[in-house]
């Protein structure tokens, strides 16, 4: 099956200079969550999640990858009663996230953040409006893979 069209819901600079775009679309059962990073010397790179809007009793669907020459993202798409993130990095600091676009017609919240490639979050927290924990997942550490081999 073809990548359906994608639509530009949101985009952002970082301090650093890059430029993300948050691209969503599909169906139910197949939709898509990516983000393109521009960087200041003008190259692109793209990752993100395909599958169900969410899985099956969950608030949160999580992505978190990169390209070996870009930055680390992490993509969050989440039911509409999660309003902010809490993050934990493993350098022991901790991100607030805030939407950076909603879906009425999904009922998604979409979260982004771009890390420097050593930086790995470890956990995500969606909290609802009153600050209650409404889920907690736990990631995988993903480390850079070796260049040329090494």
């Amino acid at each position: 099956m073809p990548m359906p069209n994608l639509t530009l819901v949101a985009e952002g600079d970082l301090p650093t200079g890059e430029h993300w775009l948050l691209k969503v679309g599909g169906t139910a059962d197949d939709y898509y969550t990516l983000v393109e990073t521009v960087h200041v010397d003008g190259h692109r790179d793209e990752g993100g999640m395909g599958g169900p809007l969410l899985h099956s009793g969950q608030y949160l669907n999580i992505y978190t990858g990169g390209s070996d020459e870009g930055l680390r993202r992490l993509i969050v798409r989440s039911d509409s009663q999660v309003q902010r993130l809490r993050v934990e990095l493993d350098t022991g600091e901790r991100l607030e996230l805030r939407p950076v676009a909603t879906d009425s017609t999904t009922e998604l919240t979409f979260f982004v953040a771009l890390l420097p490639w050593a930086v790995c979050p470890l956990t995500v927290e969606g909290l609802d409006h009153d600050g209650h924990v409404l889920a907690a997942s736990r990631l995988r550490n993903v480390a850079r893979p070796p260049r040329n081999g090494h």
